[in-house]
């Protein structure tokens, strides 16, 4: 049982999507798994073995409690009835309080089906006369995140603090992202791709005062008892804005 499960469509893509807020969960005593969708077969770089050596040391060094491969086939993800009850039995296995999914307005067509697939699973998951393994769970929100500049988040989350580690784990993906690994070149493997993700967080980041950030989106209005404490962590109760 964890208090968080993370899905992305390939190793790799939690890691650069939402890594830093696993870091930052995890300091903060919660438990959480990782789903990788494909085993990611079909990428220009890198075998599956190697891919998969990879996505355990990545998964090692953010503090993950378990990450498994739904074994759907690379680059043709779809929310199919056998794919559904895979990813519904794992969230029955984890029971996790919050699933972290990947956006469903991304132009790799994998991610757009996994955030489908994710969708389904969540409710499916829930109902007791579902026929899949494990006693019904209801998780308790989903939130989506996507890297690309475009994305219009309904929440970033400061990440400033752990962004060194987040980047160490996604270059333990060595394969997909330096080309003295052998294999051709592709945008993901060239030299500047971690400066412009470095960039994209910055952006965000402005949105809550902070140097680096990543971006959510929420599935559904969330209910704030304390809208102060919420919205205005920085400020202590009971301080004046003015000081009086």
């Amino acid at each position: 049982m964890v208090d968080v499960l993370a899905v992305g469509a390939h190793p790799d893509d939690v890691e650069l999507g939402c890594g830093g807020l696993l870091l930052t969960l995890r300091a903060r005593g919660y438990r959480f798994a990782i789903i990788d969708v494909t085993a990611g077969e079909k990428g220009s770089r890198g075998t599956v073995e190697q891919r998969a050596a990879e996505a355990k040391a990545a998964a090692e060094l953010l503090g993950a409690t378990a990450r498994e491969c739904l074994g759907l086939p690379d680059t043709k993800v779809k929310a199919t009835d056998g794919a559904v009850r895979l990813l519904a039995e794992a969230l029955r296995r984890y029971r996790p309080r919050l699933v972290v999914s990947m956006h469903e307005d991304d132009r790799h067509p994998d991610h757009a089906a996994t955030a489908q697939l994710v969708e389904r699973a969540v409710f499916l998951a829930a109902l007791t006369n579902y026929e899949a393994e494990g006693a019904p769970h209801r998780v308790g929100r989903v939130i989506r995140y996507s890297r690309h500049p475009w994305f219009a988040p309904d929440f970033v989350v400061d990440v400033t603090a752990v962004v060194e580690k987040k980047i160490a784990a996604a270059r333990c993906f060595a394969s997909q992202f330096t080309r003295t690994e052998p294999g051709p070149a592709t945008p993901i493997s060239a030299p500047g791709f971690f400066d412009d993700l470095l960039a994209t967080m910055r952006t965000f980041g402005q949105h809550a005062g902070t140097r680096y950030a990543e971006a959510f989106a929420l599935d559904g209005l969330p209910a704030l008892p304390d809208p102060v404490r919420a919205l205005c962590p920085g400020r202590a109760s009971g301080e004046h804005p003015s000081g009086a």
